[in-house]
């Protein structure tokens, strides 16, 4: 493979990115704590979210780093597949 092409990589750094979202998000409820809206959106995005907790905070987390896996290997195949196949190799 080319070195644009490595979904891996491109999957790590999303998810990081996902999750460093995630904690901004889960910190900003703590700078207004009166957020009802903020925790049903958050309860929608992600599952087992109950609340501003330890196991929700870790849910949230691996779950926002799967789904950055799961966008970029979307982002890859349809990249790949949809005419692009001069930038990869199969």
């Amino acid at each position: 493979m080319k070195k644009n092409c490595d979904c891996l990589k491109k999957g790590h750094r999303v998810g990081l990115f996902l999750v460093a979202l995630f904690v901004l998000c889960f910190l900003g409820y703590y700078v207004r704590p009166e957020q009802e809206l903020h925790i049903k959106m958050l309860q929608m995005m992600f599952f087992g979210f109950s609340g501003m907790n330890v196991l929700s905070f870790i849910l949230g987390a691996i779950q926002a780093f799967i789904w950055g896996y799961i966008l970029s290997a979307i982002w890859c195949l349809t990249g790949c597949c949809c005419g692009c196949k001069d930038k990869c190799e199969k």
